[in-house]
């Protein structure tokens, strides 16, 4: 089976976006990036890539390319869009490497968010701050998640800041649910998403306070403006039920309330936990401005972001999220962009193809050798390495013709005899 040429036909998608030139080069990325199997630096991608183009094209393709990132992503979520109804977002951010590692090009960016009694604590990012996207898409009997759109930040900016990032990304892309974690929990952002037709899933903070919607008497007048904040809701005197979710019987209370973190009404979600009867009860709060959402759904939904912590982690370690060495803005966040097309093409491509639709995950360990190793599914890291071990079995495998002068020594042959 030829792996390149089923990645050339989605890639085929992506060719409106780019000049003829541009396209060969977004194509040899792409493929360097999945096929090469050390550092996904521009110059490990250009030894890996099949293109002829010089190893300057490349880095000018980064910086200076006729192209958008931003279309690029928007064009990556019509394709996935294309193939799956049933879909929700989930939005975080990360930063590119962790505490104690040196990274390339951290000075090019100062960092003005420790700034403390006009004492500048840190002067330097320790790392690079990224708001990403990711389409969590639900089929019959699994959740996907395809890393979408990934911008990068840089605090202190006016244009370039955390809530201007998330404004941009929410105003380009179709309606639908946003899942968040609980450091978003903030009224800038709610109201932000909520102007522009998007419903929110977040989970609150231990310390987070709701009310219930004020009952108000006809009967009897009062001046000022109306009010909507009623009694406060007391999380522990609230009504639990043992309901099925998650795989298990979970209990659980549910109520319409108000938050000032929101400016709308939310439903309120709350579950309790505790090891044994001895010890106090532990509660997870989530909410979400969609009515209609049920609650074992709303928890699921929750359960389910964790996926995009993974398809971080997947990134910066297999697909060169962590591993560029450009200098720019408009370099660094093109680079992270490519990866994250690639992780979405490798993936959608496992959907769509037959042969790599139906492979089990013994029969991959089994090609590679790993017999360590048993994941219950297959990760993005295996998908990778299969790919990449099919990719050298079809290049040098005995029935494809590579030399193109075979028949003329075969003819040199001859006259010999």
């Amino acid at each position: 089976m030829n792996i390149i040429s089923s990645i050339n036909d989605l890639l085929a998608f992506f060719q409106p976006l780019f000049n003829s030139q541009g396209y060969a080069l977004f194509c040899s990325f792409i493929l360097g990036i999945l096929c090469y199997q050390k550092r996904k630096t521009i110059t490990g991608i250009y030894q890996a890539c099949p293109s002829k183009s010089k190893y300057w094209s490349m880095v000018k393709f980064l910086s200076r390319g006729k192209w958008d990132a931003d279309l690029l992503a928007q064009k990556l979520l019509c394709l996935i869009q294309k193939y799956y109804e049933n879909w929700v977002y989930i939005y975080d951010e990360t930063h590119t490497i962790k505490t104690g590692k040196a990274q390339f090009g951290l000075h090019f960016f100062r960092n003005y968010r420790y700034q403390k009694r006009n004492t500048n604590q840190s002067k330097f990012h320790w790392g690079h701050q990224f708001a990403a996207l990711g389409l969590l898409c639900f089929t019959a009997g699994q959740a996907i998640l395809f890393p979408i759109w990934v911008k990068m930040i840089i605090p202190g900016d006016a244009i370039l800041n955390s809530l201007e990032v998330l404004k941009t990304i929410a105003t380009n892309i179709p309606l639908g649910l946003i899942i968040m974690d609980r450091g978003f929990n903030n009224r800038k952002v709610f109201k932000v998403l909520l102007s522009l037709g998007h419903h929110i899933l977040c989970r609150a903070k231990s310390n987070a306070v709701f009310y219930y919607p004020l009952v108000i008497d006809p009967l009897i007048k009062r001046r000022g403006r109306k009010g909507k904040y009623g009694q406060r809701v007391s999380i522990p005197d609230l009504h639990f039920c043992d309901v099925h979710a998650l795989g298990q019987i979970v209990s659980v209370a549910s109520a319409i309330v108000w938050t000032k973190m929101c400016p709308q009404q939310v439903r309120l979600v709350v579950r309790r936990t505790r090891v044994d009867e001895t010890k106090p009860y532990k509660y997870f709060m989530v909410y979400t401005t969609d009515m209609s959402l049920s609650i074992e759904t709303i928890l699921r939904y929750y359960r389910l972001r964790w996926e995009l912590e993974t398809a971080f982690r997947d990134t910066k370690e297999n697909f060169g999220f962590d591993n560029y060495q450009v200098r720019s803005y408009k370099s660094i966040s093109r680079f992270v962009q490519l990866s994250f097309v690639v992780t979405s093409v490798m993936q959608l491509m496992y959907t769509l193809t037959d042969k790599l639709n139906n492979v089990s995950v013994d029969q991959v360990l089994k090609t590679l050798g790993i017999h360590w190793y048993k994941p219950s599914k297959l990760t993005r890291g295996l998908m990778q390495a299969y790919i990449q071990c099919l990719t050298l079995r079809y290049l040098f495998s005995s029935s494809k013709v590579i030399f193109d002068n075979k028949p003329k020594k075969q003819k040199t042959l001859m006259k010999a005899a």
